[in-house]
């Protein structure tokens, strides 16, 4: 896989992803600050690692399975 396919991917993967999640991911690849993120999503930003590390585990789970599916293994 090449990184233009992996980025393509990736961005179908998030698409994919609720909201808040998918916003907050390309937020962060854009480079925002963790405050930015937190204010854009309404939350404190005490929480923002949290919502992160589940948008992370959602991500991984949505391009395992499109690898599965394209690998013939589901």
């Amino acid at each position: 896989m090449t990184a233009d396919s992996s980025k393509d991917a990736r961005a179908r993967a998030i698409d994919r992803l609720p909201t808040s999640y998918a916003v907050a991911l390309r937020l962060r690849d854009a480079g925002a600050a963790d405050d930015v993120i937190a204010s854009g999503l309404g939350i404190e930003a005490v929480s923002l690692p949290a919502l992160l590390e589940l948008a992370e585990a959602k991500l991984a789970a949505i391009l395992r399975q499109e690898r599965d599916l394209h690998n013939g293994l589901t």
